[in-house]
C-alpha cells in the first residue's frame, strides 16, 4: 500500500507538472500568436500620397536627402523618411529631385476685369475672347515654370482674393502701396493710380501710423513705397518720413519694399532703413554706364545693412527684346501665351507699343539699353561677392510690353543671375527659403519639412548643379495635388488636354 501510494503520488505530481508545462507551452504559443497578430494589426496602413525613393533638395539641409520617402496628407508634408513608406497613391521618384515650389516676390497679377499688359482698355474691349484666354492662362503659366507662390506689388485684398479663388493658380499674397507725398502718405491703388494728388488728401488722416494700420487690416503682408528720379512733378520724400513709415510697418511685423531703380533712390533706401529694394541700380540717360565710387559705396552699404535686393534685370532685357522683330516666334512663348494672344501681339494692332518705342527713338538707344543690362549684371555680381541679401523677383509685367510673359519671365531672370556669376546654390536659396523668410512665410513654404504646405516640384535634374534643371519639371504639387506639367502649357489648353 505504501509503495502504491508513493507511486500514485509520484505519477500524480508528474502529471500535474506535465499539465503545467503544457499550459506554459500553450500560453507561450498563444502569446507568440498574439504578438504576430498584433504586428499585423499595427502594420503601416497606406495613407495620403507618397513620393518614393526621391532625392529631396531643400535649402535648410546641408546636403540633399537621397532615397527619401515623402508623405503628403491633407495638402501638407506629413512625413519624411529614409525607410519605405506606403501611400494610397504613390509616385516613383527614382532618379528625380523633389524641391520646394518657387517664389516670385514681385509680380502684378492680372484678374478679370483686367487685361494683358500690352493692351489698352479699348483694345481689350474689342477682343474679349483674347482677353479671356490670356487671363485663364496666366496662373497656369506661372505654375508651368515652377512658381507656386507670388507676391503682388502693388496689390489689393479684393484682387488677391479673386486670384486665389481660381481652381488652378499659385498662392498669391499682396503688398499695399504707400506713397510719400509732401511728407504724408497716399495709397496707391493698382492697376490705375496717379502719383501726385497732394490736393486731394487730408494730411491728418494720412500719417505713417494710420496708413500702416489700414494696410495691416486689409491683410497685406508688406508695405511698398516709391522713390522716383527724373519724373516731372514727382515730389522727393524726406528720409524722416520714410523712417517713420518703416518704423510703423515694423511695429506691425510688416517689411517695407521700395521701388528705387537708380543711384539716388538706393542711397535714400539705405538712409530710410527699408527691408527690400525691388530693382537693380539702372541709370539716367545722361549717366555713364560705368559705376562710380558713389555707386559702389551705396552697394556696399546695402550689403552691410543686409537690405534685400531684387535685381529684376529682365525688366531691361524686356525693353531690348521689344525691338526684336522675331521675338514672338520664340517656341517657348507657346507654353506661356495662348496662340490667340501671340497672334494678336504679332498683328499691326497688337504691335502698337513696339511701334511707339521705335518712333520715340528707343531703337537708336539700343546701345544704351545693352550697356544698362551689363551694368545691372555687374551690380548683381558685386552684391553677390559682398554676400548681400539677394532676393528673387521679376516685376512681371513691368510695363505695357509683351516681353514679360508670366512664369517664363522668371525663368529668363534665372539666366540673368547665372550670367552675373550667381551660383546655382544661391539662386535656389533665393527662389525658395530666402524669399519665404523675407515675406514672413517661412513657417508655411520655402522648404520641404513636415507641417509645411505641399507646394513642390518634381524635377528630372538637380537645380544645385544646373539652372537647366528648372526646364525638367515633371510634376507640380499644389497643396499636395499632383499636376503633370505638360497639362499647364498654353499648348495643352489649345489641344484640349
Amino acid at each position: 500500500m505504501r509503495l502504491r501510494s508513493i507511486l500514485s503520488e509520484s505519477f500524480g505530481r508528474v502529471a500535474r507538472e506535465n499539465v503545467s508545462m503544457n499550459r506554459l507551452i500553450s500560453l507561450a504559443l498563444m502569446s507568440g500568436f498574439c504578438l504576430i497578430l498584433l504586428a499585423c494589426t499595427t502594420q503601416e496602413v497606406p495613407s495620403g500620397l507618397v513620393v518614393s525613393n526621391v532625392t529631396v533638395v531643400s535649402a535648410e539641409r546641408d546636403a540633399p536627402m537621397e532615397h527619401a520617402y515623402v508623405r503628403i496628407l491633407d495638402g501638407r508634408i506629413a512625413e519624411m523618411s529614409g525607410r519605405p513608406l506606403r501611400g494610397e497613391q504613390e509616385i516613383d521618384g527614382t532618379g528625380r529631385y523633389l524641391v520646394p515650389g518657387l517664389i516670385d516676390s514681385h509680380v502684378h497679377l492680372a484678374v478679370s476685369p483686367g487685361f494683358p499688359s500690352a493692351m489698352t482698355a479699348e483694345q481689350a474691349a474689342a477682343h474679349p475672347e483674347v482677353v479671356a484666354a490670356a487671363l485663364a492662362q496666366d496662373p497656369r503659366s506661372y505654375l508651368f515654370f515652377g512658381f507656386t507662390t507670388l507676391v503682388d506689388l502693388i496689390g489689393t485684398a479684393e484682387r488677391t482674393k479673386q486670384w486665389n479663388a481660381l481652381n488652378l493658380r499659385p498662392d498669391a499674397y499682396f503688398c499695399s502701396g504707400a506713397l510719400i507725398i509732401n511728407d504724408h502718405i497716399q495709397f496707391l491703388h493698382a492697376p490705375f493710380f496717379s502719383y501726385v494728388q497732394e490736393g486731394r488728401i487730408d494730411p491728418a488722416e494720412h500719417t505713417p501710423e494710420t496708413a500702416v494700420a489700414r494696410i495691416a487690416a486689409d491683410g497685406a503682408i508688406c508695405v511698398k513705397t516709391v522713390y522716383e528720379e527724373g519724373v516731372p512733378g514727382f515730389p522727393t520724400p524726406s528720409v524722416e518720413t520714410a523712417r517713420a513709415l518703416v518704423a510703423a510697418a515694423h511695429e506691425r511685423g510688416l517689411p517695407v519694399f521700395i521701388h528705387a531703380n537708380r543711384k539716388g533712390g538706393q542711397a535714400f533706401s539705405v538712409a530710410a532703413g527699408v527691408d527690400v529694394i525691388v530693382h537693380g541700380m539702372w541709370r539716367s540717360l545722361n549717366e555713364e554706364a560705368a559705376l562710380d565710387n558713389e555707386a559702389r559705396e551705396i552697394l556696399a552699404a546695402i550689403a552691410r545693412d543686409n537690405i534685400g535686393y531684387q535685381p529684376t534685370t529682365q525688366v531691361i532685357v524686356g525693353l531690348q527684346e521689344m525691338l526684336q522683330d522675331d521675338y514672338l516666334a520664340r517656341p517657348e512663348l507657346a507654353d506661356a501665351y495662348p496662340a490667340a494672344l501671340i497672334d494678336w501681339y504679332a498683328s499691326k494692332e497688337g504691335g502698337w507699343y513696339a511701334d511707339l518705342m521705335r518712333s520715340a527713338g528707343v531703337k537708336d538707344r539700343e546701345a544704351f539699353i545693352r550697356e544698362t543690362i551689363n551694368r545691372a549684371s555687374e551690380v548683381t555680381g558685386i552684391l553677390d561677392k559682398a554676400d548681400a541679401h539677394l532676393l528673387f523677383g521679376t516685376d512681371t509685367p513691368s510695363d505695357m510690353i509683351y516681353t514679360n510673359p508670366p512664369g517664363l519671365n522668371g525663368r529668363m531672370e534665372m539666366d540673368n543671375w547665372i550670367a552675373a556669376g550667381i551660383s546655382e546654390e544661391k539662386l535656389f536659396r533665393t527662389l525658395t527659403i530666402d524669399n519665404a523668410r523675407a515675406i514672413g512665410l517661412e513657417g508655411k513654404i520655402g522648404s520641404i519639412e513636415p507641417g509645411k504646405t505641399a507646394n513642390l516640384l518634381l524635377l528630372g535634374g538637380n537645380p544645385l548643379k544646373s539652372v537647366e534643371a528648372y526646364d525638367t519639371i515633371e510634376t507640380v504639387f499644389l497643396h499636395g495635388r499632383p499636376i503633370a506639367r505638360e497639362t499647364l502649357s498654353a499648348c495643352a489648353v489649345k489641344e484640349g488636354k
